[in-house]
């Protein structure tokens, strides 16, 4: 069992007192992967791969050794393991690809949830339009929760893509990956996963969850901003080829009469044209050794105890005034926590909340369809958990609410 206490130390932002529940949206960085970037920015930095002297031969090793360490994390190949900018365009990424390969064409289907977020509905709305297919939307039920008892009625002999979200950024329920994943591998569909939510949180197997992409951000799992993760099953990945290309992502490009030969790189390198976040790299390696020290399967129980207090402390008193949204058993669903209050805005909530040293996050969480089909128009107030986050915050949290409401 970790210490909370102990870990904290390793984050100065709330060593004065600060009360950070703002994390699905982007989490604090330990002193380790700030150090390490700033090291290898100042001692140990060149370009990757092509160079052949001693710095640049180095700089290689460690980026590919960061490669190794992802890898690790989600327990698949390095080769598997594609460096992104974040989630959002990794998303975007796969549209493209399956696009250019045309692989969805006019009259196919592509399966999204009513509670995506936006960077996994909108690039499916693209890949719809451009090739001719039909976006399907599977409904949520009355907690926001999607109708996965209804996903037979929703995958068609028509349906080529099925893409959604491993954990819900409002409402912090989290999907039967294998389940329905599986049933969509059975008809031939093609599996997204979109991880932001899930990889910083859960043990991640891709070998087991049935999918053949998933994508997560090194921002909201203790790495960097400007580096993200796209894994692609290896088999399906030698089946695609890029849409487009530069420097690193070829073996030769010549000239073929009136038009352009190209002798495409092996995975992953074919996926990542010009120069690559090398540095974001680096530090999001840092990150994932970090949370593999403490382990996974640790921060998903510590988290499990906070969401479980904060429920048990939303006594009557509050429950009257406040609306939470999505699951109210604290079992179904990770430690995000997104509610309204009667009588005030989302912003005047959050606003007393940051009075009291509480940080916390408003709006419609970039999950519009979702909170319409909630009915909470207005957005919600978010709070979500991590790590370093103790049951006194939690307490602090309650205590807050209650102050402004009774």
């Amino acid at each position: 069992m970790f210490d909370p206490d102990i870990v904290r130390r390793n984050f100065p932002e709330i060593a004065d007192g600060l009360v950070y529940l703002d994390n699905a949206a982007s989490t604090l960085k330990p002193i380790s992967v700030v150090e390490e970037m700033k090291s290898f920015s100042l001692h140990e930095y060149a370009n990757v791969h092509r160079g052949t002297y001693k710095l640049s031969i180095e700089a290689s090793a460690k980026y590919d050794k960061a490669r190794e360490k992802v890898a690790r994390f989600i327990n698949s190949e390095p080769n598997e393991v594609v460096f992104t900018y974040n989630s959002t365009d990794s998303l975007r990424r796969v549209a493209l690809i399956l696009l250019g390969n045309r692989v969805v064409s006019k009259g196919d289907e592509i399966l999204v949830t009513e509670a995506e977020h936006h960077s996994n509905i909108l690039p499916w709305r693209g890949l719809a339009r451009l090739s001719g297919a039909s976006l399907r939307i599977l409904p949520v039920d009355s907690e926001g929760v999607p109708r996965w008892d209804m996903i037979d009625d929703y995958l068609t002999e028509k349906t080529k893509v099925f893409a959604f979200g491993h954990v819900s950024n409002v409402t912090g329920s989290i999907a039967p990956v294998n389940n329905v994943a599986r049933k969509a591998k059975e008809r031939g569909v093609i599996v997204v996963l979109d991880s932001a939510q899930g990889a910083p949180h859960l043990s991640i197997n891709v070998k087991d969850m049935n999918v053949d992409f998933l994508a997560f951000s090194g921002h909201k799992m203790l790495g960097p901003t400007g580096i993200g993760v796209l894994w692609v099953n290896r088999e399906l990945s030698e089946k695609l080829e890029p849409v487009f290309g530069g420097g690193g992502s070829i073996i030769d490009v010549y000239r073929d009469k009136n038009d352009i030969s190209v002798e495409w790189e092996e995975s992953p390198l074919k996926w990542e044209p010009g120069t690559p976040p090398i540095i974001e790299a680096i530090g999001l390696s840092k990150a994932v050794e970090y949370l593999e020290n403490i382990g996974m399967h640790e921060i998903t129980r510590y988290e499990e105890e906070l969401t479980k207090l904060l429920f048990d402390l939303l006594e009557d008193s509050i429950r009257n005034k406040i609306r939470v949204l999505g699951p109210l058993d604290p079992k179904r669903r990770l430690g995000i926590v997104s509610f309204t209050v009667d009588g005030y805005s989302v912003n005047s909530v959050a606003l007393y909340l940051s009075r009291k040293g509480i940080a916390v996050r408003t709006g419609k969480h970039c999950a519009h369809p979702l909170h319409y089909a909630l009915k909470a128009d207005k957005g919600s107030v978010r709070a979500s958990l991590y790590l370093y986050n103790t049951r006194d915050e939690v307490e602090r949290f309650i205590e807050a609410l209650r102050s402004l409401v009774t």
